[in-house]
């Protein structure tokens, strides 16, 4: 299926499966006002506001537990739209419903493409990522757009998702630091998949645990790129909050049964060095990593924000904060404004190793690398 199978006058783009926790939020862009709610087998979720199905809304967000959905194999979405919406005998002029596949995260061996850095170069990044042959599930890292201006802008990251995945199969998202950037930066929230709120958060899926930390801006506060609308500090520390919390939390997180694989995804790579005005923020990022050294002792780190394709191994030059596992890091958009070329990483876990495709728009491999997986 795909969107031109939908009826258009509901649908401006297909849904997208995004997992957060143990559970799954179900976005879909609307072409008009219309309200929607969602089957799974013999039970029902509303996109609602305290018991108000809402039309008034340029994202629709259903949320239903991954189990569900896991056992199902499928979702159905129900729509009821209006002219004009009034207080008293509502007349839709048009409803219905449609079912769409849904495929679990079950491989030994799962298989997932991390785009990151696309910058509007948006037709290369979904021909890129569509030329990583069944995968598992998509990583949306940040730095989809190149800011936050508009509210379309906001809706980017999930029709490119929509586009690659169909809703067929789970997408992860993590905010990249363009994302901080513009009048609309501060609606983010209502626009994302989040955690009550937070852009950082846990998820599962298979036998895949993973944790998305947020480094917000990649400069101080006080930089006067910024004018002072930004408190990035004050959120990392929450977010060293949340890390401590997820640890003590260990056995119904990353050591809870059926856990394979644990990754690290972030789009700013905070296990690195930087150059000046880069450089921020070492003492939080230190502890971090350390946290992570310690506790989680995950596969890898997946990073995007460099714009270059490369892996950085433990113990190397750039690692300074003893990372304690590998990190790869991907997303290159072409130069320049013909947007034309984007290359991301198509990736392979398995036990012991992971295999890394670097593949660009043209579906050609520029490069690729067998890791020794972490811990």
């Amino acid at each position: 299926m795909t969107i031109a199978d939908l009826p258009g006058e509901i649908f401006s783009s297909m849904p997208v499966v995004y997992a957060v926790g143990d559970e799954y939020k179900i976005f879909v862009i609307p072409a008009s006002k219309t309200v929607m709610w969602c089957h799974i087998g013999d039970s029902e979720y509303y996109d609602d506001s305290n018991g108000v199905l809402r039309s008034e809304t340029m994202l629709h967000q259903i949320t239903v537990p991954a189990a569900e959905l896991d056992a199902a194999g499928e979702y159905t979405i129900g729509y009821r739209r209006f002219k004009e919406r009034v207080s008293y005998y509502n007349k839709p002029d048009m409803e219905g419903e449609v079912t769409f596949k849904f495929r679990k995260v079950d491989s030994p061996a799962p298989k997932f493409y991390l785009l990151s850095d696309v910058h509007n170069h948006i037709e290369a990044g979904i021909n890129a990522a569509k030329s990583f042959k069944e995968m598992d599930f998509l990583v949306v890292n940040g730095d989809i757009h190149d800011n936050s201006e508009t509210a379309e802008r906001l809706l980017v990251a999930h029709r490119i998702a929509a586009e690659i995945t169909g809703g067929q199969i789970p997408v992860v998202f993590s905010r990249g630091n363009h994302d901080l950037r513009g009048a609309w930066a501060e609606r983010q929230a209502e626009f994302t998949p989040t955690a009550n709120g937070n852009s950082f958060y846990t998820f599962r899926l298979g036998s895949v645990w993973g944790i998305v930390l947020d480094c917000a801006e990649d400069k101080p506060d006080e930089s006067c790129e910024y004018g002072g609308v930004n408190c990035c500090h004050a959120f990392r520390l929450r977010v060293t909050a949340f890390l401590k919390k997820v640890i003590a939390n260990a056995e119904k997180e990353y050591n809870a049964p059926g856990v394979q694989y644990r990754m690290i995804v972030s789009h700013s790579n905070f296990s690195e060095p930087h150059k000046p005005p880069f450089n921020i923020e070492y003492d939080i990022y230190g502890e971090w990593c350390r946290l992570i050294r310690e506790n989680i002792k995950p596969c890898a780190y997946f990073y995007g924000h460099k714009h270059r394709n490369y892996v950085t191994m433990p113990g190397s030059e750039n690692d300074i904060f003893n990372q304690g596992a590998p990190a790869i890091v991907t997303g290159v958009p072409s130069p320049g404004e013909d947007y034309s070329g984007f290359t991301g990483g198509g990736i392979t876990l398995s036990p012991g190793s992971i295999h890394v495709d670097f593949i660009n728009q043209s579906g050609v491999t520029e490069d690729s690398a067998d890791i020794e997986a972490g811990n």
